[in-house]
């Protein structure tokens, strides 16, 4: 059984926490050391294979309003928001690098590669949900590789682009992905990662909710720290968990989740709406998208 004792901070192993919230079927901590805060106890491998299965050929998770959210995995329309988001990313990455070879770890249905496909990239992909990876090869007919990118070798293949969108919240050694992920880059080559802000508006909110209430509510925070996503970053964190990889950021920004992927009502979406824009003007939004590269040992190493 799993105890607190084993609950060390996942980037830099520290034992030392604070308890920041204590919701009903976990607990949220700061990391003393490094400030990361994270999730305990963590789901088995097996319970989140399972539960992206369930919400990739379903929608069914423990947050009702992202019933929609994975069926725009399928779609390749222009007038999707997924389209268009991974659209914008491309637009930031290609600055730093333009075309070559492109690895998506955690490619799911493979809607990114074939979005970058079109805009000139050679695509790869890898993830370990079966059914989205059947999807992949045989609607977009991409190479994909089915497995944990841990035990992933690329063939002795290089890459000019590796992504990982909505990736790194869900690693158990968030250090040792992205030095994996190092360790495949070739020389010029860019690493694109997006993940939740965890110093955004809605944490703020709901955890005044939480201490206001003596830790009674804390429905609020369940619609944000959820239970596949065990790691939580703000751009210091993220910044200082890519250096430990020896990688530094060269591009970061915050952004906020496109409501139209989202199942909800409308006086919900109306208030949500509001809290981004409110998030946009004190810069909290919920979002962060960064690209990095490998740093020289006097830029990132440690």
């Amino acid at each position: 059984m799993r105890t607190d004792d084993d609950a060390r901070c996942p980037v830099c192993e520290s034992p030392e926490k604070r308890l920041r919230y204590r919701i009903t079927d976990f607990r949220v901590y700061d990391c003393s050391a490094c400030s990361l805060v994270y999730l305990w106890p963590q789901l088995r491998p097996e319970e989140v294979r399972e539960m992206f299965t369930h919400l990739y050929t379903e929608g069914e998770g423990s947050v009702p309003e992202l019933r929609s959210y994975y069926g725009f995995t399928y779609d390749d329309d222009p007038a999707n928001p997924l389209v268009q988001l991974y659209e914008r990313w491309l637009d930031a990455i290609e600055p730093h690098r333009s075309s070559g070879r492109l690895l998506d770890i955690g490619c799911g249905t493979g809607l990114f590669l074939a979005v970058a496909r079109r805009r000139g990239w050679e695509p790869y992909g890898v993830d370990d949900c079966a059914e989205a990876i059947a999807y992949a090869r045989s609607e977009f007919g991409l190479e994909v590789w089915e497995g944990d990118f841990r035990d992933f070798d690329g063939s002795g293949k290089t890459f000019d682009a590796i992504t990982m969108w909505d990736i790194i919240e869900h690693a158990r050694s968030p250090v040792d992905l992205l030095s994996a992920a190092r360790g495949v880059l070739a020389p010029g080559g860019v690493i694109g990662i997006s993940t939740p802000n965890q110093r955004s508006i809605l944490d703020l909110i709901a955890g005044s909710m939480y201490r206001i209430t003596a830790g009674r509510l804390t429905r609020p925070l369940e619609k944000f720290y959820i239970e596949q996503h065990f790691l939580y970053f703000d751009p210091r964190t993220l910044t200082d968990a890519c250096a430990r990889a020896q990688l530094e950021l060269i591009h970061i920004e915050r952004q906020n989740t496109d409501l139209r992927r989202l199942t909800l009502g409308a006086p919900t979406r109306l208030m949500l709406q509001t809290l981004l824009g409110l998030a946009r003007l004190v810069h909290l939004e919920n979002r962060i998208f960064a690209v990095a590269r490998a740093a020289t040992p006097a830029e990132g190493g440690r």
